[in-house]
């Protein structure tokens, strides 16, 4: 177990809601405040007064570096812990950080008749207040995850915290997708938690009869859901179909719509999805199409498939011409991801999986490229292995998880471009598995490659800063994922598989370009010879 370090600006509960936390979970619970006065034997007011805020700062940084030794525990962060970098390491280093996010008008409410606040002894303190939020905000943002608190009670806050460090199966983890939207859903991520799949299926959507699409190999973990459904009066039965991208064709949509109606689904029927991203696209497409469309539920098998492919509602199969040219926007109605599924996976495939969450970090979010880092120095995922213990993987699971369940909820249909975000290194990607035909490289590997490549065209361009092109590639590399084109790809091959790709606009190219980590945005009208060149450059012939 690792450290839990809770931060967020002075007054949003870190040593309330930490003391009961620890309470509830029986750790230690440890108070860098109090901490720190201990060793100084004086208050932090005296601290600042006496020493000054600089001396203060080496003090908390000298008692967060003993306390990430300590057996693991709550820490209940000061304020302002954030603001030197180094602290920020050693708390990934050693445990999870959770952001606990109060308004300036909440914190306000709490702090306007404190005394021992030294950094609001000013003339106007709402004002500073306001500022310091305002200006320790993208810190703090950093962490792994985030539980406003404005509208939470103590307790509420703690059971909310609770989910996010030590999920149950019967308490999971939840993130919403198109929270207040018509077609909204949750995401429940807990290890364990297909023991209660089919309790959490019928409680969220109620049918008929279902049917259980899976691979052969699955069978072992669809048996137990389709004895559940049974028991619960549900008639269900399994379809099984090969694994392998060559499996999303409208050739096999066609014999899957044959399955279903053998099976007497109609449209108060549910097609529950049991494997990775390949199968939950295929059938996340029939879902769609089938009697006009039918309700699906996805539980998705692979690290790619929890991080990416089972989130959204983008159902597609494939032509012989490119990737997901024939599909649908088509939400499930449930999304459950248990980490302890990804155990008989090879370390390949994790590392699949990881190329994806490596677009999350590098393209949306400074931290999450960050915990990923940290994730590499401590040797959780090699070239060579893997460690497949839940505890190092939820949270980053359930991290690129709220990112895409952000951007689908503000883009659902990939109209303001906010969408387009999430194919970072993707238009590289497709063409490689296209020319390839779907053989030898796997999803994820293609676009590794094509996120370096994708970097290199944006140096090219003048918009991706050299360092972080070169960071990208080294952090690929140390996760032993590929960063070179294969050589028998020639460019023009490449750019041929770009045309037919459904992301162009007319005839111009696009492509999401970083400008920083955690910051691309979508460029239109790509030159070609810069696209070639930016190829060529990456292996390309």
């Amino acid at each position: 177990m690792k450290h839990l370090y809770l931060t967020g600006n002075m007054g949003s509960g870190k040593t309330t809601i930490g003391k009961r936390l620890a309470k509830s979970l029986h750790i230690p619970f440890y108070d860098l405040d109090a901490l720190v006065e201990q060793a100084a034997g004086l208050t932090i007011s005296e601290i600042f007064a006496q020493q000054g805020e600089t001396h203060f700062r080496e003090l908390e940084s000298k008692v967060l570096r003993e306390v990430a030794h300590n057996p693991a525990g709550v820490v209940a962060t000061g304020g302002g812990i954030v603001l030197n970098e180094a602290n920020r390491a050693v708390m990934r280093q050693s445990g999870w950080i959770i952001y606990l996010k109060a308004s300036p008008e909440t914190l306000w409410k709490r702090l306007q008749h404190a005394r021992n606040r030294p950094l609001l002894h000013t003339p106007n303190p709402q004002e500073t207040l306001a500022s310091i939020v305002y200006a320790r905000e993208p810190l703090y943002q950093e962490a792994d995850w985030i539980v406003e608190v404005d509208a939470l009670t103590p307790t509420q806050a703690v059971e909310a915290v609770q989910c996010v460090y030590h999920p149950l199966s019967n308490a999971p983890l939840e993130v919403s997708v198109l929270p207040e939207q018509p077609y909204a859903y949750p995401i429940s991520i807990a290890p364990g938690l297909r023991s209660r799949a089919a309790r959490l299926i019928l409680g969220r959507r109620p049918c008929t009869r279902a049917a259980v699409l899976t691979h052969p190999h699955l069978l072992s973990w669809a048996e137990p859901l389709l004895a559940q459904l049974r028991e619960s009066g549900i008639p269900a039965q399994a379809i099984t179909l090969r694994s392998g991208e060559r499996m999303k064709s409208l050739r096999n949509a066609e014999r899957l719509y044959e399955h279903l109606l053998r099976a007497g689904l109609d449209r108060s029927g549910l097609l529950i999805v049991l494997g990775g991203g390949v199968l939950g696209d295929l059938g996340g497409f029939v879902a769609a199409t089938y009697m006009r469309g039918i309700p699906y539920v996805q539980i998705p098998t692979t690290l790619l498939a929890q991080v990416d492919s089972s989130v959204g509602g983008k159902v597609a199969v494939d032509l012989p011409q490119g990737k997901n040219l024939v599909g649908a926007f088509h939400q499930p109605a449930l999304v459950l991801i248990d980490p302890e599924l990804l155990r008989t996976l090879p370390a390949r495939h994790w590392r699949n999986g990881f190329a994806e969450m490596l677009k999350y970090g590098i393209a949306l979010h400074l931290g999450l490229w960050r915990r990923l880092q940290t994730m590499l120095d401590q040797g959780v995922l090699t070239p060579r292995r893997v460690r497949k213990d839940p505890a190092e993987w939820t949270l980053p699971i359930a991290q690129c998880v709220h990112l895409k369940a952000q951007v689908v909820s503000e883009d659902e249909r990939d109209v303001s471009g906010r969408r387009a975000l999430l194919n970072f290194g993707h238009t590289v990607g497709h063409a490689i598995e296209t020319a390839l035909g779907y053989r030898g490289w796997l999803h994820g590997e293609a676009v590794a490659a094509g996120m370096v490549a994708e970097a290199e065209l944006g140096r090219i361009l003048g918009v991706t800063p050299d360092t972080v092109a070169q960071e990208l590639r080294e952090t690929a590399e140390r996760a032993g994922l590929p960063t070179q084109i294969p050589p028998s790809l020639a460019a023009e091959a490449l750019l041929q598989a770009m045309r037919h790709d459904k992301k162009r606009a007319g005839d111009s190219l696009s492509a999401v370009l970083l400008r920083d980590i955690g910051n691309a945005r979508l460029e239109p009208n790509i030159p070609q010879d810069a696209m070639e060149e930016a190829l060529k450059r990456c292996g390309a012939s």
